[in-house]
């Protein structure tokens, strides 16, 4: 499914595209994704006719200014706080475009640079990046763990049509003061994986999460179950990789179809071909029925939590029903208000998921 829900990008109507990306990057999402407070009330409140992607780059460039600053003078606390805070900037500016253009590929090259700096200066994570191989090449990630040499579990987090890798770092860190690592995934069709090494969507995605599995193993040895977390179109993904793997022991859905077809939208229609590598909407739907999935012939081991927002403009509670047949160990959480993936209840939810992975996976 999509995170945008008007028809948009127009490049000469300035005005319909803000309109239409602050229905879709709406401040409760911005702060969700890490961004300053004061940075998102800016770019929400921007004049119509200013460019998204300039307004957002230019506070990312200040909050750049701001770390570099600080850095020089020893206060490596305040320069990690700045360098998150430009990427969350930057996550917002790259979602003024939906194909992989030169803009876009510079400003997700900068999105990564800055999340990469606070990684060199953070005292209380350990981060690395991590190359994760798949069909020749590779897919981009991030292994966020706590400053122990104890192995500890890991989550793999992964994220939708349009917010990757970075957007979700606090749940990484709300993982990781829980005892427990994390692995920010840009699964194929997203991110990095995607606008640089050429990789899309499939059937054959679960592979890379194994894969990752794999990776964490190699640097850990830890041997017990992992979780992985699902947000928007990531929970499908997510969902599927936990069918594929039985090392997955927990499996977190949050805000996903589970059977995805082409959005009616210009906007949806484009992201969703953007992510599958395909041009027209009939390529999409082909593509998108090879990743539904049918709790008929498809079961898993591990626990599962669905999350659902009753004010979801895009998912409905009937569209994530079939991820809880998948288990036998079910649940589902739902916000009477919630918007799509609970971005107006970010802190509780992701209090509450990163809670549930610790029950799962330090009981297992």
């Amino acid at each position: 499914m999509t995170e945008l829900t008007e028809e948009s990008q127009e490049p000469a109507d300035a005005v319909k595209t803000r309109a239409a990306l602050l229905r879709s990057m709406t401040l409760t999402r911005m702060l969700d994704y890490g961004m300053d407070h004061w940075d998102a009330t800016q770019l929400a409140g921007a004049p119509a006719t200013q460019p998204w992607d300039d307004t957002a780059a230019a506070l990312a460039e200040a909050q750049l200014a701001r770390a570099a600053a600080a850095a020089e003078h020893g206060n490596v606390e305040t320069a990690v706080d700045c360098y998150r805070w430009a990427a969350a900037a930057l996550v917002a500016a790259q979602m003024a475009y939906n194909y992989d253009n030169a803009a876009k590929r510079s400003l997700y090259g900068r999105l990564s640079r800055a999340y990469q700096d606070a990684a060199h200066l953070d005292t209380e994570l350990r981060i690395e990046r991590l190359a994760i191989p798949h069909r020749s090449r590779h897919c981009n990630a991030w292994f966020v763990r706590p400053r122990t040499d104890h192995p500890t579990p890991t989550v793999i987090i992964v994220g939708g049509q349009s917010g990757w890798g970075p957007a979700y770092h606090r749940q990484a860190a709300a993982l990781a003061r829980r005892g427990l690592s994390a692995v920010l995934l840009e699964a194929p069709g997203q991110g990095e994986t995607r606008i640089f090494h050429g990789l899309h969507l499939d059937e054959h995605a679960d592979e890379a999460f194994s894969a990752t599995l794999d990776a964490v193993h190699e640097r850990t040895g830890f041997d017990g179950p992992a979780g992985v977390w699902g947000n928007s179109f990531g929970g499908l993904i997510a969902a599927r990789a936990a069918l594929h793997d039985s090392r997955f022991g927990a499996l977190c859905v949050n805000g996903a179809p589970s059977r995805p077809e082409p959005a009616p939208f210009r906007t949806a229609r484009e992201q969703s071909q953007a992510l599958l590598g395909v041009g027209t909407d009939d390529a999409a739907a082909a593509v998108f029925r090879t990743l539904w999935i049918d709790p008929a012939v498809d079961r898993t081991a591990a626990a599962v939590l669905v999350l659902h927002g009753e004010a979801d403009p895009l998912i409905t509670l009937d569209q994530q029903r079939a991820f809880l047949d998948l288990s036998a160990d079910s649940s589902l959480r739902v916000w009477a208000d919630g918007e799509h993936t609970i971005y107006n209840h970010s802190a509780e939810r992701t209090d509450f998921v990163a809670d549930w992975f610790r029950r799962q996976l330090d009981d297992a």
